[in-house]
């Protein structure tokens, strides 16, 4: 080896171990169970070894220098010229000393699609992340024309048949990573609707929440127990992290008919197959206010809850591909094949119905929802269908069934355009009331819905336009104000059409 390469060598390891850094912590991807936890746990492992292996390097150095200073009566090595060779060399040892001091009590620092802080053995991670979405909104509604007297003056009352405006949907900071190596956790916080499941004009009120608050203890490699505030394991578009929706929200169908938010326990297990989870808790608040309840979004107290209590279980079949490939619902182009199927069941009982109390003790809520997602690479497809029966959520409705389906797909138009649109169908097929009493629930309703992603960095920075027209009465059941589908009075059929733009940033 020539007596510069030597330092060259030095310098190079150096930056490779920075770029070794920078390239693990680059290759940690979001999922939906501990297999996370796992490749950052191997990512950890190999920098702790090339830190071993930079060790070497400095004691191979250091003998080099040696044989140098053994050789410095010849012609090459002035004395000015040693003088800067040995600085090099002790600034190249210096440095490489640092890093291999990591593999101690040090920390490690990075970024990879979120900042992370890590200590050098592996067993605690932090990740911090963010979510920002904004929004502009356009609705159209069609009125029909009531004409009445006022004053003795026939008028017309037509409405407001067209709101439009911006909107900070959510903003959010969330906190994840693994304490002792087998023990997971999630925080996330932010700012957004306080009840986006709830009817007339509490649904558009804005403020502080708690969206996640969980810890997951990894008993082995296929096992796990969790606990606290997370998602329901039920319906897939909403285990879906809203950053990674393929439209600008998820379907007004999943968010009114599907379990949300839970506070409970939750029973995973998960091999190269078969995902599968079971949660006890107590209850979901969307589902049509949950039997009737007005607090919708958890947490809330234990002796005021959603349910007296509530159950759901998810297993999902992966076919094809890597789990990883479905955290999202795009599949970029190069993506390799993937194909993963879902069923899933819930059984909820209220505890109360009504804001001012009154025992209800016969309402109960069961449902069952199935899945499929294939990933195309370049191209994705995903399609889903509820089915719904309450129980008397009130005196008047002993006995309520509904249906819905829901059918997207995108392609690429190259690599950062994509093309993509939904169908969604959905509402009451069996609804059994006493005598003079109205259906609440409306009629059965059809959206169709095209739009474009433009990708500028990913799903981290990307601007989401699409447009929608309702071909059925939207009425205050089926409408949600967060997906930008409203009611109104005396809406006619065929009455509404919708335009949204959002830019996000996540990371």
């Amino acid at each position: 080896m020539s007596r510069w390469g030597v330092f060259r060598g030095g310098a190079g390891m150096a930056a490779c171990l920075s770029c070794l850094v920078a390239v693990g912590a680059s290759q940690a991807q979001e999922a939906a169970g501990w297999p996370e936890a796992e490749e950052t746990q191997r990512v950890l492992d190999a920098i702790h070894a090339e830190l071993e292996l930079v060790r070497g390097e400095n004691s191979q150095m250091r003998e080099e220098m040696d044989i140098l200073r053994a050789q410095n009566d010849e012609d090459w090595l002035t004395e000015h010229r040693a003088e800067e060779i040995k600085g090099l060399v002790a600034d190249v040892l210096a440095d490489a000393d640092t890093r291999a001091s990591l593999s101690g009590n040090g920390l490690m620092a990075g970024w990879s699609d979120d900042f992370f802080l890590a200590s050098a053995d592996g067993r605690f991670l932090l990740k911090i992340g963010a979510l920002l979405q904004n929004r502009y909104i356009y609705n159209h509604r069609k009125f029909e024309k009531d004409a009445f007297f006022r004053n003795g003056i026939p008028r017309v009352d037509r409405g407001d048949k067209d709101v439009y405006g911006f909107e900070v949907t959510t903003a959010r900071l969330n906190f994840s990573g693994h304490v002792f190596k087998d023990i997971d956790y999630k925080f996330e916080i932010g700012y957004g609707r306080l009840d986006p499941y709830a009817f007339g004009s509490s649904a558009n009120t804005f403020g502080a929440r708690l969206y996640e608050a969980w810890v997951r203890h990894r008993l082995t490699d296929n096992w796990s127990i969790k606990s606290g505030l997370f998602k329901a394991p039920y319906s897939r578009e909403f285990l879906i992290y809203a950053g990674r929706q393929l439209l600008v929200e998820r379907s007004s169908l999943s968010m009114r008919i599907a379990t949300t938010r839970v506070m409970g326990a939750e029973l995973g297990y998960v091999d190269d197959e078969i995902r599968f989870q079971y949660s006890f808790n107590s209850g979901s608040g969307n589902l049509f206010t949950a039997l009737g309840r007005t607090e919708q979004v958890p947490p809330w107290s234990y002796d005021n809850d959603q349910g007296e209590w509530a159950m759901q279980s998810r297993t999902e079949f992966l076919l094809a591909g890597e789990w990883s490939q479905f955290n999202q619902f795009t599949s970029p182009p190069g993506q390799e094949f993937g194909l993963m199927a879902g069923i899933a069941g819930q059984a909820q009982k209220a505890e109360s119905i009504g804001e001012g109390g009154g025992s209800n003790d016969l309402a109960k809520s069961y449902g069952a929802t199935a899945d499929v997602s294939v990933m195309f690479g370049g191209a994705s497809l995903f399609a889903s269908f509820y089915w719904e029966k309450l129980l008397d959520v009130a005196p008047a409705l002993p006995n309520s069934n509904f249906l819905g389906a829901t059918v997207q797909g995108s392609f690429y138009m190259d690599q950062k355009t994509e093309f993509f649109a939904r169908y969604q169908w959905g509402g009451p097929y069996d609804i059994r009331r006493r005598p003079g009493v109205n259906n609440p629930f409306g009629e059965k309703y059809q959206i169709v819905q095209l739009g474009l992603n433009y990708y500028i960095d990913g799903q981290n920075v990307k601007f989401t336009i699409d447009g929608g027209v309702a071909f059925n009465e939207m009425n205050g059941v089926s409408a949600m104000n967060q997906t930008g589908w409203l009611d109104g009075p005396d809406t006619e059929h065929n009455a509404q059409w919708l335009i949204r733009a959002q830019l996000q940033l996540m990371f």
